[in-house]
């Protein structure tokens, strides 16, 4: 009986040993990580970890405490890989409107040639035999992102045509900016997103929007 006392009292140090023990030795988190609890109860960087707790440091500023056995077994995210690979990924798609897209006449490609520079050269053309202004757009989107010099050149840029749905046709952007902090990097690509948002008129191309 005194055993089962014992084990009652000290439960919490038991296990949070134990836990600590395996966070350690599976280098699942380490001072200075980046994590996010998935019932958004803890989202910034780990300041302290102790054999009760792990302390982490809030992007409000406020602090959670964290049981390091909530660690070994409720999931969460750790950001460590991407702050420590060669840039974090922009994933968006732009849906457009159906009915916006038409094939292109030898003016509009001309046009189009002339008004924007990174379209003035396109070899890509002589591939295809009808030209229509989303493959256009998609050709000026993926020759965006492989000339910014904020964009991980070295690291995936996909630039591709989803399947279409009832909010229209998605176009998937996928890229890696350099820039990792958050505030930095959701300011950069909510910029890149929004000039390809402004740009898709010059193409005959409309943004989707329901009625």
């Amino acid at each position: 009986a005194s055993a089962a006392v014992l084990m009652l009292i000290f439960k919490d140090s038991i296990l949070g040993f134990v836990a600590g023990v395996q966070l350690s030795q599976n280098n699942m988190v380490r001072i200075g990580d980046w994590i996010q609890m998935t019932d958004g109860s803890a989202n910034g960087n780990v300041e302290e970890i102790t054999l009760n707790t792990v302390k982490v440091r809030n992007w409000d500023n406020t602090i959670t405490m964290i049981p390091p056995y909530t660690l070994v077994s409720v999931p969460f995210k750790n950001w460590r890989g991407m702050q420590e690979s060669g840039g974090r990924r922009a994933d968006k798609c732009i849906f457009i409107d159906i009915n916006s897209l038409q094939v292109c006449t030898e003016e509009m490609i001309s046009r189009i040639r002339t008004e924007l520079p990174l379209m003035a050269e396109n070899k890509e053309d002589n591939a295809v035999e009808i030209l229509t202004n989303v493959q256009l757009y998609r050709l000026y989107i993926d020759r965006y992102l492989h000339s910014h010099p904020e964009i991980n050149q070295s690291l995936d840029i996909i630039v591709t045509q989803k399947e279409a749905t009832a909010y229209g046709l998605p176009i998937q952007v996928y890229f890696f900016l350099k820039d990792k902090a958050w505030a930095s990097f959701e300011k950069k690509q909510s910029d890149i997103f929004d000039h390809f948002m402004t740009i898709a008129p010059d193409f005959g191309l409309r943004i989707y929007q329901r009625p």
